[in-house]
């Protein structure tokens, strides 16, 4: 079942219920056409979380109206794709990565609200407030909370925090708290400036704890920490206590 409406002048929703059927896919090919006699543009938020499956005779009605759907799409501003299936939120990346001058921000089921409030205008960046400062009350450390993804927008506002806090004379230790983290995006890899930014931040500090976040994460951590000046360790999600007083020295 699929539900469309309006939720803002600029805005529409598009919840995809159970299974996609092929009278879901004529309407939603309806519902572009009245969108691009319109005159096209404006935002689409694209709710997949209830999503159980899609019937073929619906891909064969979307494949039949590909022109209309695809001109509907390019006149779009803002398009949010939100999905607690892995593969979905992996399609829709590919699929926008397929498509110049289209681009999907796609968030996990737990990042809804940041979705509609890009949608709605309300967020300027797609991800924004990935990062969020912590108060341990202690100004030798410098704490940060992760949760979301991460953009080129994001990374660059993080490191301005970090950078901020460590222009304090007696702050030289940094803590990292990783919750709910969905990743980052693929051009971050590729950004040489973030880079450059981020070996400066690590030469700047004596002590970093990364807490919490993906096995591969720590990994990664213990095996950099031996390339680079300041001592690096991993701890797990609950161990955020031992963290700070390792910090301590």
């Amino acid at each position: 079942m699929i539900d469309i409406e309006q939720i803002s002048a600029t805005a529409h929703r598009i919840v995809v219920i159970a299974e996609f059927r092929q009278d879901d896919a004529q309407r939603l090919a309806g519902f572009a056409k009245e969108r691009n006699e319109a005159g096209g543009g404006g935002n689409l938020l694209i709710d997949l979380t209830s999503l159980q499956g899609f019937t073929l005779s619906a891909v064969t009605v979307e494949l039949g109206h590909i022109p209309s759907f695809l001109k509907w799409v390019y006149g779009l501003d803002r398009i949010a794709v939100v999905s607690d299936e892995e593969w979905i939120r992996t399609a829709a990346r590919i699929e926008s990565a397929m498509l110049p001058g289209v681009t999907y921000a796609v968030y996990d089921e737990d990042e809804a609200d940041a979705a509609r409030a890009w949608v709605m205008e309300s967020a300027e960046a797609p991800h924004t407030g990935a990062f969020r400062e912590l108060d341990l009350g202690n100004p030798a450390i410098a704490a940060f909370e992760l949760a979301g993804r991460l953009d080129a927008p994001e990374s660059e506002r993080g490191i301005a925090m970090v950078e901020a806090r460590l222009k304090e004379p007696e702050c030289r230790s940094l803590m990292m708290v990783i919750k709910s983290w969905h990743g980052f995006e693929a051009d971050l890899l590729f950004d040489f400036g973030l880079m450059r930014s981020k070996m400066h931040l690590i030469n700047e500090i004596d002590r970093y704890a990364i807490v919490g976040g993906p096995d591969w994460i720590g990994g990664t951590a213990q095996l950099f920490g031996k390339l680079v000046k300041p001592e690096i360790r991993a701890f797990d999600d609950d161990e955020q206590d031992e963290a700070v007083e390792w910090l301590k020295g």
